[in-house]
């Protein structure tokens, strides 16, 4: 047995030195071009038909955000294929592990501005074009990819916007794409941040932006929650099949990150020191420490509410159902079917682009909606357990005693109902905790989504990460304090002997 052991760990190693030579091996594109090789590429990006079309060997695996970057330094991957100006600007940034190939991809992409087929500003393609040609003739779009791009200057201009303007633009982007778009501080910024302010000052409207992941802003942009998009948006077939595009604001080179040879490990000094400046990078920098707390106002906010809102829709519906009114019942039945039954990102989607999609209704406003509907399905559930809990005697014994039904319900039945389903109701706030993750889904800037913009700015992933675990747990502490309070208060044998009787008649007289 031993000796199997052995045998195990020896082909083990053997097969994890041949990984690393074969990582350190790539030297130029054709050495991707052969199978077992896996080349990371943006998700929807149009470096996807690239790869496709040059490299129809390789395993192509489709990420989001700057995950390729970590992935490759860490061996998972054995190449990052992606735009030269966003790679290599996370290696400037101190992104160690990675380096980029001198050659690149021989195809280029396409970026230019998506325009919802559905926006309310009338002959707003023409509109975006014109402006485009202005800003081309004058020099001032050149000027712009000068700045932004090319020197990584990250100064915005001055632009002035209308104050009370009449009618506003709403702007979809991302916020992860440096230089285009990206958070410096709890501000946007960037080559897309200037472009949709300069456009808005020349159509003489007001400015909103609201900020998704690449999948959610193209739907935004095609269910016209958003009117155009701006977010270094790449030209492709499928985005062109959903929404317009505006003439090409330029070609972006693609560029090929692969991982640097294996070197030893640092000393403790040294591992301290990049302890300290990757703090200094993702907390201290540009106040980053705001975001996080924003972050954590935002996600505790929905799953307070929605974890109150929730409870009392719990509440009302087994109060309507427990009579065992068959209509109300049937219904009941249909709509937890309905909530339960889909995803919750689903459900969210469905309200927020369908339920809601021409209403101006805030993401936030909408996640406490959608999970209101789940957690109160799963309160009524578990209240619904706790009662059968209960022996039909306690009916009984109450009717005699003179309560009303409802009566019965609320002082004898529920009381005995809660201590029942609290240790269960407490492990469906810390899914409800859980679950709010995917509201960054509907361009809601949760906890999540801010340790996206974080490691979007700063190309690491351990600190940002971690930080919003260790928040996670901290709020998941915190509403576990409040469920025990509750549990206190509630608890049946501490209730006084006045407030139990009350109403009740406890002897006859004559």
């Amino acid at each position: 047995m031993k000796k199997q052991n052995l045998l195990f760990i020896l082909l083990l190693m053997i097969c994890l030195c041949a990984c690393s030579s074969d990582i350190k091996s790539i030297t130029s594109k054709e050495d991707l071009n052969r199978k077992g090789i896996r080349i990371g590429t943006g998700d929807g990006s149009a470096a996807i038909h690239i790869v496709e079309d040059e490299l129809p060997e390789a395993e192509i695996v489709y990420l989001e955000g700057n995950t390729g970057y970590e992935s490759v330094a860490q061996g998972k991957l054995d190449a990052y294929i992606y735009d030269r100006r966003q790679m290599q600007l996370a290696i400037d940034s101190g992104r160690k592990g990675v380096h980029l190939l001198d050659e690149n991809m021989d195809g280029s992409v396409h970026v230019a501005v998506g325009i919802s087929p559905v926006t309310q500003i009338p002959d707003l393609e023409n509109r975006i074009n014109l402006f485009l040609s202005e800003l081309k003739a004058d020099g001032i779009l050149d000027d712009m990819y000068e700045r932004w791009v090319i020197k990584g200057d990250e100064t915005m201009p001055e632009i002035t916007i209308p104050e009370n303007p009449e009618q506003y633009l709403t702007v979809g982007t991302t916020g992860i794409t440096p230089p285009y778009t990206y958070y410096v501080g709890p501000d946007l910024n960037g080559y897309d941040i200037e472009l949709a302010r300069r456009f808005a000052a020349w159509l003489g409207f007001g400015l909103r932006f609201k900020v998704y992941n690449y999948s959610g802003v193209i739907t935004a942009a095609a269910t016209g929650d958003v009117d155009c998009v701006m977010a270094d948006l790449n030209i492709t077939p499928e985005r062109a099949e959903a929404l317009t595009f505006s003439d090409d604001l330029f070609d972006e080179k693609i560029a090929i990150m692969v991982r640097d040879p294996v070197e030893a490990k640092s000393d403790f000094t040294s591992f301290l020191e990049s302890l300290s400046s990757s703090l200094e990078k993702n907390f201290v920098r540009e106040n980053r420490w705001k975001l996080f707390v924003s972050g954590f106002i935002v996600t505790f906010i929905i799953t307070l509410l929605s974890a109150i809102f929730g409870t009392l829709l719990g509440f009302l519906i087994l109060f309507i159902c427990k009579d065992g009114n068959s209509a109300a019942n049937r219904i009941t039945g249909f709509c937890l079917w309905l909530v339960q039954g889909m995803p919750v990102v689903v459900l969210l989607m469905i309200l927020y682009y369908i339920v809601f999609g021409n209403m101006d209704v805030d993401g936030v406003v909408v996640s406490v909606i959608g999970f209101t509907l789940v957690f109160g399905a799963g309160v009524y559930g578990l209240l619904k357990i706790g009662v059968g809990t209960v022996a039909r005697g306690q009916y009984e014994a109450a009717y005699a005693l003179g309560y009303s039904v409802n009566g019965t319900f609320f002082k004898i039945i529920l009381p005995q109902t809660i201590p029942h389903v609290m240790d269960a109701y407490k492990a469906e706030i810390v899914g409800l905790i859980k679950a709010t993750a995917i509201v960054g889904y509907i361009a809601v800037q949760d906890l999540t989504k801010v340790g996206d913009i974080v490691r979007s700015r700063t190309f690491e992933a351990f600190f940002p990460l971690i930080a919003v675990a260790v928040i996670y747990f901290l709020m998941e502490a915190i509403f576990a304090f409040a469920v025990e309070c509750i549990r206190l208060v509630s608890d049946p044998h501490k209730r006084k002997r006045e407030s139990i009787l009350k109403g009740v008649r406890t002897h006859d007289k004559d």
